[in-house]
Formats: structure tokens, C-alpha cells, sequence
């Protein structure tokens, strides 16, 4: 293996065999955000003076296009570097305003770098006239996997820009971490097969239980795209099976031992195509299960309170649904509701604000906690929410928001505790989802839909306004 290649030694070679515009592709935030330091100080970093106030030019127009406060955009750690280097870090850990100021200058030609993350591969459609890819793996929720033929070519199918390059260039830079070997592997595997996203998650059962009968919606799984692509991994799992056999009374030179090996596996592979045949039908009746126990359905249907359940299309359906039975949320004003359930909207790994007082008493969240760990106890089936928890400090980040003249104060304190602004601006935006869900409420829980209410609009205001986010 190689040395890892500085950002100044790829954009140097790039600009001198005129591959710029070009994506460079990191498997962490913090390495883009080095990569743009490491430029900003470097010579080869610097563009003309006329070229930098065209790029403030164009910022101005994006600014202006989307309504976007300026203060925003120009008291940005990175703006500097930016207009300075014509290169930018694109990453989660950015607020969306910038990444979009991002992808317009790489649009109309003026950004000769973008340092991303995986954010850029997926989603986002602009295409640059080279491509570096520079680890073979990335970082996953159980450590660092190799990168799947998809990842691959959503990172490589970035090179080239139709109507004026004739081919794109991907390049692999060997490193530590990049090993070509690897890379050209993955690049020759074929794409991995269609696959339904579908499964039995307690907002989506809840909801077609509006409409539905249990057997509905058992029939109606059976023939989803996910059962029949079980049931075909099942066929060849049998086939499998059925050759061992075979090959356990008929291949010759096999000891009664082997014998008893190959019959036990061929054994096993038949019980496994049966649990996989099922398994659709199986989760389904994990998620009923797990409704039922926590009073959402009985042997009629949708019970009252799943039928008012049935109109909170999160993740957080039950949690949020416990809550409001419980009391949780009754006769607290906006900012209360806001960190109880910004408390449940983050991610435990993600650093969030915590260098103030919580404006909301430990009794509350710890009352909170209690309901989580109930309905986390009592439901084992599906669910998109994972395993959620109480971060008390998500709430204060979410109330430190609220009470924030302007983002540009509220940033300041957010560089102070280490947290990244697109974290918070995701956990914002998260709440305030949650807020709208508990707002359709206003026919069973019209109070609570009304601080609901309430409370997302004063967490959706600019920079976070719905204009944008639409957009």
C-alpha cells in the first residue's frame, strides 16, 4: 500500500491534465472539512481575483433564488476557503443551505473541487468531468464495509457531463485504505438484485388497517414483491438442498459420517427456505402481535386508539402514541413539547447541544424513557425507528433553537459544543415532523394539536423554513 495522497497533490495533477471539474470522494465529514483547510493555506488552492468575485456574484444569485438569509452562507466556517479556492466540503454534516449553494455552483461550472461524502453519490444529480474515489470501504453502522457494485457506481457514475465531455475519468487514488484491487473486484460484480422496501412497520400496518381487515392485509403481503423474492431464494435454497441429497446416496467414495454431514446440511437448508418462504407472513405477525399487546388492535380491528394512532405517519408512531395516553404531553406549552419530543427525534451517536440548563425537568424525560422502554420491551416486530432513545440533550438543542434570535447565534453556540449544524438542523426538522403528525390530532387531542402546531412553527422558520425544505 501506498501513502494516502494529499487534496493538494490530486487537485494539482487534476488541473494540469485538465480533469477539473472534479468530485473527490471521503469516507468521513472530518476529512472533508481537512481537505478544504489544507487547500485554503496551500498556493494551489488560490483562483484569480476576478474568478473569486464571480463566485460571490453567483452566490448572491443563489441566495437570492432561494430566499436564503446571507448571513447564513458568508459567516460559514468554509465561505472563505470557498471563494477563495472554488472548492467546498458536501457533507450531513452541513446545513442544507450550503450544500445547495454547493450544488449550484457545481452546476453552472464554477466550482472546480466538490470533497464529499456518500451524500453526494445518492440524491443529488450533477455530474463533474472526473471522479477520485479514495477508500475501497466506508463506514457503516457495524464499522467499515467494502463498497457494494451499487455504491460503486453511483460514486463513479458521476464522471462525466453530458453535452461536454466525450467520456468521464474515474480515478482511484491508492492509499492506506484504497486498495485498486479491491475496487476493480466490486466494479466487475454484477448490480445486486431488486429488493422490496417494503415491510410490516406499525405506522404502515396501522394505516391500512384503516381500510383493511387483518386477512386484507395478509392477502395482500402474500403477494408483495418481497414474498415472491422470498419465495425464490426458497426454490434455489431447495434446489441446494435436493443436490446434497443426491450427492449423499449416489456419490461414491463418501464415508457414513460425510454422508450424515451432507444429509444434516441438506436438512438445514430446507428449514431455512421454509423460515425464509414465511418469513414476510412471520414479521407481519410480529408487528399485529406487538400492536395488539399495546391495545392499538383486538380481534375486531383497530381499537379507538389505533384508529387515532393510525393518523401519525412517523416512525415514532408508538412511541408518541404511548406518550399521549399516558399524559405525557397534555397542558405543556410549545417549548416543553418540543424537547420532549425532540428528546426522541435524534440519533444517540450524534453530538447535540449541551452547554446550557434544560429548560424541561428530568422527571419529564425520565417519564418519557419509561414509556420508550415499554413499548421497545413489548414490540418485536418490524420498525423503521430502530431502537430509540431519550436524549435529553436533543431537546435542549431543539428549545436552544426556539429561543435563538437568528441561525447565525444559534451556530455560534453550536460550534462551541462541537456539534455540526447539519445534525442540529436534522434534529430539528425531524421534530418539527413529529410536531405536524401530533398536530393532525385536532379531532381527538385538539389542545395538544394546537401546541402541536404551535411548536413546529416556531421551529421551522428560516433557515429551516418549509419553502426550502420543499425545494
Amino acid at each position: 500500500m501506498q501513502r494516502d495522497f494529499p487534496v493538494t497533490t490530486i487537485l494539482d495533477e487534476l488541473q494540469r491534465d485538465n480533469l477539473l471539474p472534479a468530485i473527490l470522494f471521503r469516507t468521513s465529514r472530518k476529512q472533508c472539512d481537512d481537505d478544504v483547510s489544507r487547500l485554503s493555506k496551500a498556493k494551489i488552492g488560490t483562483i484569480p481575483d476576478s474568478d473569486q468575485q464571480e463566485l460571490r456574484d453567483l452566490i448572491d444569485g443563489v441566495l437570492a433564488k432561494y430566499s436564503i438569509e446571507r448571513e447564513v452562507i458568508t459567516e460559514h466556517a468554509h465561505y472563505a476557503a470557498l471563494i477563495r479556492t472554488a472548492a467546498g466540503a458536501h457533507h450531513a454534516g452541513q446545513l442544507l443551505q450550503w450544500r445547495l449553494v454547493l450544488e449550484e455552483l457545481m452546476s453552472a461550472g464554477k466550482l472546480r473541487l466538490m470533497i464529499a461524502t456518500g451524500t453526494v453519490a445518492a440524491g443529488v444529480d450533477f455530474p463533474a468531468r472526473s471522479v477520485v474515489i479514495t477508500a475501497h470501504s466506508k463506514r457503516g453502522a457495524e464499522g467499515f464495509n467494502n463498497l457494494t457494485p451499487s455504491e460503486f457506481q453511483q460514486m463513479s457514475g458521476r464522471a462525466g457531463r453530458r453535452g461536454k465531455d466525450a467520456v468521464g475519468i474515474c480515478l482511484i487514488a491508492p492509499g492506506h485504505f484504497s486498495d485498486a484491487r479491491v475496487i476493480h473486484e466490486v466494479a466487475n460484480r454484477p448490480p445486486e438484485p431488486l429488493r422490496s422496501a417494503y415491510f410490516a412497520a406499525p405506522s404502515s400496518v396501522l394505516n391500512l388497517l384503516k381500510y383493511r381487515t387483518v386477512d386484507d392485509l395478509k392477502y395482500m403481503i402474500s403477494n408483495s414483491l418481497a414474498s415472491f423474492v422470498d419465495r425464490k431464494s426458497a426454490s434455489g435454497m431447495r434446489h441446494e438442498a435436493d443436490e446434497l441429497e443426491g450427492r449423499s446416496s449416489s456419490e461414491e467414495g463418501l464415508s457414513p459420517d460425510q454422508q450424515k454431514k451432507m444429509a444434516k446440511r441438506a436438512r438445514r437448508r430446507r428449514r431455512e427456505a421454509d423460515e425464509l418462504e414465511q418469513r414476510q407472513a412471520s414479521q407481519l405477525e410480529l408487528s399485529l402481535g406487538g400492536l395488539e399487546t399495546l391495545g392499538y388492535l383486538d380481534s375486531k380491528g383497530l381499537t379507538e386508539k389505533g384508529m387515532w394512532a393510525a393518523e401519525l405517519c412517523t416512525s415514532l408512531v408508538l412511541q408518541l402514541a404511548d406518550a399521549i395516553e399516558e399524559g405525557l404531553f397534555y397542558d405543556l406549552p410549545a417549548i416543553e413539547l418540543a424537547a420532549l419530543v425532540g428528546s426522541i427525534a435524534g440519533d444517540s451517536h450524534r453530538v447535540y447541544f449541551s452547554l446550557a440548563k434544560n429548560p424541561l425537568e428530568k422527571e419529564r424525560y425520565t417519564a418519557l424513557a419509561e414509556v420508550v422502554q415499554r413499548v421497545n420491551a413489548t414490540y418485536q416486530g418490524p420498525t423503521t425507528a430502530g431502537e430509540t432513545k431519550v436524549i435529553p440533550h436533543g431537546g435542549l438543542t431543539v428549545t436552544t433553537w426556539m429561543c435563538s434570535d437568528n441561525w447565525s447565534n444559534f451556530s455560534s453556540l453550536l460550534k462551541l459544543a462541537g456539534v455540526a449544524e447539519g445534525d442540529a438542523a436534522r434534529l430539528i426538522t425531524q421534530t418539527a415532523d413529529h410536531l405536524s403528525q401530533l398536530a393532525r390530532l385536532y379531532e381527538t387531542h385538539p389542545e395538544l394539536a394546537r401546541t402541536a402546531s404551535e411548536a413546529r412553527d416556531a421551529l421551522l422558520r428560516p433557515p429551516l423554513s418549509d419553502s426550502l425544505l420543499i425545494q
